[in-house]
Formats: C-alpha cells, structure tokens, sequence
C-alpha cells in the first residue's frame, strides 16, 4: 500500500494548499484524485465558463438601449455556435495546463478517476489502495435533480453541467428552478434570442436574496419572458415536432400550467455528492442531507481529516472555497488553531433586467 503525506481528493480550492505546502516542503509527497477534468466545478462548469457565455449576453442587451444615447446599430443573429465554442476553448487550455502541471510533478500522484475509502485514513483509486496522514476533502457538489417530475428521465432535459455542450441555440426553454443559475441562464438564453420561462417553486424568484431583489429582478425580467413563482413542475413528456410539454402546478390555487417549449433546463440547486467517497467507511460524519460535518476548524470527525468547499455544504461559492483553502492551510499545515468566519459572505446574481423583448407566447 503506497503511503503519502498529504491525500486531496479534488482539483479546485485544495490545490491552493497544495502549492503552498509544496513550497514550504518540496520533498513532500502528495497524491491528487478527481474523477473529474481537473480545475473544479468553478473552472470546468460553473463560474468560469458561465461568466465567459454571460459577457456576450451583456453585451447584447446594452446594445439593446444604444438607441437611448443617440447610437443607431445594426446588429446580426448572435453567433451562438460560436460562442459556445469560444467558451470550450478557453477552459480547454485552462484545465490542459492544470492536468499538465499535475501529471508532470515529481511528487504528486496524479489519479484522474473515482476515490473511495475502504477504511480511516485509506482510499482505493484506480484499483490501488493508498494511504496518507492528512487529507483536504474539496470534492465539490453535483447538480440536483428533482425525483417528483413524471417523465423527467424519458423526456430529457440539460443541466448547467450539460448545457455547455450545446452547440444549437433552443427556439425556447423552460428552466425549472428560481434561483441564481435560472437567472442567470435565463439572461442568457434569452439574450441570444430563445424565448424563455423560469418555473420555480419558491414564492419568490431568488429566494436567497432579500425580497426587494427578488421583486425587482422578477418584474424586470418578466419584460423579456415568463416567469411563475410558487409552481411546481410536475410532469414533461415530448410530444410531436421536437417539441417537449411541461406541465406546472399552482400550489397557491391547484391550477395547472402548460408550457410547450425546445428544451427543458434543471437548475433546482446542488446537492451533495460525497455518497461517492464512502466517508462511513472512514468514520467521517454526514448531516442528513449528506454534507460532510465540520468543526469550527474546518476538520472533519476524523482528526487529519478537512472538508471545504462545496463538501461540507456551508456556502456553494468559489470564493468561499478560497478563503476556507486557507483557513485549512492555517490549521493543517501551520498547526494554528483558526477558527472560519461567514460573518459576511459577498455574491452577485449576474443577469440582466432591462426591459424590452420576447415573451413566450405558448403558456396555456
């Protein structure tokens, strides 16, 4: 059984502690496991490459009101293939330099595929059983699906892992959630020229942010498409010409809504996904929702042993990661005893509510 000094399973904010440590101690011996592209979730599907679709979509709609300061322009269809693409190409090179980097270091074990523990302090990845003496847990989230949805599975539908894919603009669709990567997408979408409807559960569209926010952002957005609050889908199926039914209740009245749209887009929240690691198998505790329970130090049950980031479910935000990377680095590699603060924890929704534009015409 190979033995390291340090184990990080996930290549997004452990790697900050890593470098660090590297450079403290350039003897150490580390191995690094993802079963992902490496770089994360903010770097291969999430802040990064959705930023990078949102800037043209930005620049669509202040080209919207260039009319208002005297400007007259002629502006064709959005290229969206390509878009799409320039967006692949630029976290392509992003992710081949962070595997380059990794695969090439004397002293890291790079394994791109699943961990599990088999017992405290060991793992099997890629049928070899290692060991280490310290472990940083960054294995981020995954996508939620709803499992309430009749049809959901045979109709089909995108993620905001999946939609970066895409390589044809949807005539319309319809994003099942209220939250800020509904927003967000919906922005987007819309923008390039799909018609759009947000379905969300919550009685609020942002229900994270003050009300006031939600209220704005809502009636803005309501300019350019459908937007129900307090509804929950409960049944898609395809029907003919492509085109894929959603049907949505009204839990205020018991009414149903429907909605004939291109294409379907879960973005219902996050979930945890460190089932896959087995941390029973460790002695590392989980909440009920299957978060990897931290102390104010950010160590797991099992001492040696830290989650941060996405994993213990505290705020799904890359910035957060960060400053928890080195809240860790302070306690496991400094021996300091540093305690994590969210006194305040900054976001922003990046969408965009001007009005003007498209509805969408086809809810019954």
């Amino acid at each position: 059984m190979k033995q390291y000094d340090l184990i990080a399973i996930g290549t997004g904010s452990a790697m900050n502690i890593l470098q660090a440590l590297l450079e403290m101690k350039p003897d150490i011996k580390a191995a690094v496991i993802d079963k992902d592209p490496p770089g994360g979730i903010c770097l291969t599907r999430g802040c990064i490459p959705t930023k990078i679709l949102l800037y043209p979509a930005e620049l669509l709609r202040m080209l919207d009101s260039a009319a208002d300061l005297g400007l007259k322009i002629h502006l064709e269809k959005p290229d969206f293939p390509r878009i799409m693409e320039r967006m692949r190409k630029m976290i392509h090179g992003d992710i081949e330099a962070i595997r380059e980097g990794l695969s090439k270091a004397d002293n890291i074990d790079y394994y791109e595929a699943p961990g599990a523990f088999t017992a405290p302090y060991q793992v099997t990845v890629d049928r070899k059983e290692i060991t280490g003496d310290r472990f940083f847990l960054c294995t981020g989230s995954r996508v939620h699906i709803p499992k309430n949805i009749k049809n959901l599975e045979t109709t089909g539908y995108l993620t905001s892992d999946t939609v970066l894919e895409l390589t044809e603009l949807p005539e319309s669709i319809a994003i099942i959630g209220g939250g800020y990567i509904a927003a967000e997408y919906a922005h987007f979408f819309s923008a390039m020229g799909a018609k759009v409807a947000i379905i969300g559960r919550n009685l609020r569209l942002l229900p994270q942010e003050e009300p006031e926010v939600g209220t704005f952002v809502r009636r803005a957005l309501s300019e350019r498409m459908v937007v129900l609050t307090g509804h929950e889908v409960v049944e898609v199926g395809e029907i003919s010409a492509g085109k894929k039914k959603v049907v949505a209740l009204d839990l205020s009245t018991g009414k149903q809504k429907k909605i004939l749209v291109d294409a379907i887009l879960i973005a219902a929240g996050r979930e945890s996904n460190s089932d896959i690691l087995h941390p029973e198998k460790a002695g590392i505790e989980t909440d009920p929702a299957g978060w990897i329970e931290v102390d104010e130090y950010l160590q797991t049950s099992q001492p040696n042993i830290w989650a941060f980031g996405d994993a213990n479910g505290k705020h799904l935000f890359k910035h957060v990661a960060n400053y928890e990377s080195r809240v860790v680095y302070y306690n496991a590699v400094l021996g300091e005893k540093v305690a994590v603060k969210y006194d305040a924890v900054p976001r922003a929704v990046f969408t965009h509510p001007e009005t003007a534009a498209v509805g969408m015409g086809e809810v019954e």
